[in-house]
């Protein structure tokens, strides 16, 4: 056990820890008059509400575009907005103890984000973590908690652990507690759930630890002035709990079916419904598309994610009676930079209804769609309940349910697990000691709809199909046409002209390196040594000696490298390209290093040395400064042609190039948003006008890099810059194709 750490709780959970408490016991709620919930549904301010939400990640949207997001929610009929909160984000640098919030960043933003989802009028759920997974850089775990001095098993009860976890939620949490709507006058949004941890159930403890450590959250966020109510998602110790603090809390599921949606939702939320009786059933993640990694099919090209599935997930959901919907995503955004977590894509569109770049599509009318339908049906589905039916279709595989609402509305849900074809024909129900009718339906692929009877009617032609279509999206046809460059400057990048030491098994962590840019090594060995190298699976190694590229002589693919050095030669200098930090859970709780994990061949006690860039600077560092079209390095550059047939650079270990552009004015009231395209051999970081837009990888996916509107300069004479680093692979380094081009497609009148 923990003592310490449960003297701080105490106190803040002591009102729930008078009397022993049992599952079937009423749930304790702090404020019930403003918000309480029950086995059917949420109600705030005494009004049973229908949540319908979407997730939306401030920190993979430039600030200046939130309000065009915001908008496109509201109008979407959404009421709720979700979001995580990433520590690492937030705290890149260590502090020096548990009490020190001197390196702690960016916490206006999450303030202004709030602040702006209440402007609109939307209800929010928050989910700080401390673990978020999200496809995001470790996970959300600062690095310095996670490879240097390890505080314990990260998402455990360990002492050192929750000392800090306890510094986050002191952290995040007074900014989550002024946006409650507790802290609102009555009507008025703001927070309405906080998530404690994360998609628990994948983590590798025992239930005691992990309930150790869903009690100790609920303690820290109660103690900062949390008073709504906890949510957890797929923790199943939550479930049917008598604990008097886990009962302040409810589980929650996530979906991601793709064509599985019967088989998927049916047994997850009957399952969750059986377990735990007296809450209301909730989806934290129902797929609204999905992620893209590297070497893999961008979110656009996989199967199962269409404009019918997001309605059939949707809507099984809400037949299953589902009252608080959250899909994720709703906007997908950008990893910017480096945060993507290991061996995800700078992309995160996620094929979400609005996508990356603010556009929107199809998969955005059919939320639309529903978010009518909740507008006009969801104060009588919050709590209508299933009926016992007998029915019968034309087609076989045509699923009929319904429910009925408390006025005696009646809604009849009719969908196909066929995602190849069509159904239509005639159906048949039967209520049991009710009424009898029929009906025509047609039913899309993969279709599902439902017929809404008002109270006493059971005459269909009197009924209404929902959802309604959404409106038609209207197009401009007057757009700008894409650029095309067809040359760029080149330059080698210069060895480090500094160094740091390591000393034996001293991670580089230990030297504030928390990123996944380049890192130059510089080994000592012996003349015609073999130097063998282990990183972790996926991370490339390539080295050099003199100028001149070393080929790796043993297994590429598992983290082990070998360079030989030629006979007279004494030094190797390697350059190592992480993968990523991970976000999922698999050996993340132990942590470690991302950097050399064993070193065989080198010459005994001289120390290895390492860079986190050449002689014009750290990598990053010098890519923004080239992108600002303030050149570091001065002379040395030459001008090379770009496509298929375009010389391969020179052999070294980093290459730079710059490239320059200039864009029309924007035409009044059309809105149109551009991607820079390239098509290049090697892997590296892509600038645009002083900011990192993400990374390139050789094996794709991804050849389109989202470029904000913002970050944009339009009309003659204004400049915009790309700097580009690639380091070899199998072919070389060269440039095949770059192109600055308008998303034409998603284009709207604004």
């Amino acid at each position: 056990m923990i003592p310490k750490i449960y003297s701080i709780i105490s106190t803040a959970l002591c009102v729930f820890l008078t009397s022993a408490v049992r599952a079937e016991d009423p749930r304790p709620f702090s404020n019930p008059t403003r918000i309480r919930y029950d086995a059917q549904c949420l109600t705030i301010d005494g009004k049973d509400t229908f949540i319908y939400s979407g997730a939306f990640h401030y920190f993979r949207c430039p600030k200046e575009l939130w309000r065009d997001r915001f908008q496109k929610i509201k109008d979407a009929g959404f009421n709720t907005v979700e979001t995580y909160t990433p520590w690492n984000w937030h705290e890149f640098e260590m502090p020096g103890s548990p009490e020190d919030f001197s390196k702690v960043t960016g916490l206006q933003d999450l303030d202004d984000w709030l602040t702006m989802a209440e402007q609109f009028g939307l209800y929010v759920i928050v989910r700080p973590g401390p673990y978020i997974c999200a496809e995001w850089d470790n996970g959300g775990f600062p690095l310095w908690l996670s490879a240097l001095k390890s505080p314990g098993s990260l998402r455990s009860d360990d002492p050192g652990f929750l000392r800090w976890t306890k510094h986050w939620y002191d952290t995040i949490c007074p900014v989550i507690a002024k946006h409650q709507i507790t802290r609102q006058a009555p009507g008025r949004p703001g927070v309405i759930f906080v998530q404690l941890e994360n998609e628990y159930d994948s983590a590798k403890f025992s239930d005691q630890i992990k309930i150790n450590q869903i009690k100790a959250l609920a303690g820290f966020a109660r103690a900062d002035g949390i008073d709504v109510p906890f949510i957890t998602c797929w923790t199943q110790q939550v479930r049917g709990s008598a604990d008097p603090v886990l009962r302040q809390m409810f589980d929650c599921c996530n979906f991601y079916p793709r064509w599985n949606v019967y088989g998927q939702l049916k047994t997850g939320i009957e399952k969750l419904r059986q377990e735990q009786p007296d809450a209301p059933l909730a989806t934290t993640e129902l797929q609204g598309g999905w992620l893209s990694v590297v070497g893999g099919k961008l979110s656009e090209r996989q199967d199962g994610l269409t404009a019918a599935q997001i309605q059939n997930i949707t809507l099984f959901a809400w037949q299953q009676g589902e009252t608080i919907t959250n899909y994720y995503m709703l906007f997908g955004g950008t990893n910017f930079d480096d945060w993507g977590g290991r061996s995800i894509t700078t992309t995160y569109d996620y094929g979400a209804p609005i996508r990356e770049n603010g556009g929107v599509g199809d998969r955005y009318q059919r939320v639309s769609a529903l978010g009518q339908m909740i507008r006009e049906h969801g104060s009588k589905l919050v709590r209508a309940r299933p009926v016992k039916i007998q029915a019968k279709a034309t087609d076989s595989d045509v699923q009929i349910a319904e429910r009925r609402a408390a006025d005696g509305s009646r809604y009849i849900f009719v969908r196909t697990d066929d995602h190849k074809n069509p159904r239509g024909g005639v159906a048949q129900v039967s209520e049991e000691g009710g009424a009898t009718f029929s009906f025509d339906y047609k039913l899309e692929p993969f279709g599902s709809l439902v017929l809404c009877l008002p109270p006493g009617v059971t005459n269909v032609r009197q009924g209404e199909w929902l959802p309604k279509p959404a409106s038609e999206i209207k197009r401009p046809n007057r757009l700008p046409a894409p650029v095309q460059l067809r040359e760029a400057q080149r330059l080698t990048d210069p060895l480090p002209a500094t160094w740091t030491s390591l000393a034996p098994n001293e991670p580089i962590e230990a030297h504030g390196v928390f990123d996944s840019h380049f890192v130059y090594y510089k080994i000592s060995a012996a003349p015609g040594a073999t130097v063998s190298i282990e990183v972790l699976p996926g991370d490339a190694l390539i080295g050099s000696e003199g100028g001149d590229l070393l080929p790796a002589i043993a297994g590429k693919d598992n983290g082990h490298f070998a360079f030989t050095l030629p006979p007279g030669k004494q030094e190797l200098i390697v350059l190592h390209e992480k993968l990523g930090h991970r976000n999922g859970p698999t050996k993340m709780e132990k942590g470690g290093t991302y950097g050399l994990l064993s070193l065989e061949g080198a010459r005994a006690g001289e120390p290895i040395r390492f860079a986190e860039g050449g002689a014009l600077g750290r990598e990053r560092e010098v890519g923004e400064s080239l992108s600002r079209d303030k050149d570091k390095a001065g002379t040395g550059w030459e001008v090379v042609p770009i496509g298929p047939n375009a010389a391969p650079a020179p052999h070294a270990l980093l290459t730079w190039y710059k490239l320059k552009f200039t864009l029309p004015e924007q035409e009044p009231g059309v809105w149109v948003p551009w991607h820079l395209h390239l098509e290049a051999e090697g892997d590296g970081f892509v600038y645009v006008n002083g900011r990192c837009i993400g990374r390139y990888w050789q094996v794709g996916p991804q050849h389109d890099f989202y470029i904000p509107e913002t970050w944009l300069n339009f009309g003659a004479g204004k400049t915009n810059v790309i700097a580009l680093n690639l380091r070899p692979r199998d072919k070389g380094v060269t440039i095949q194709a770059v192109q600055i081009a308008p998303d034409t497609s998603y284009a709207e009148f604004r």
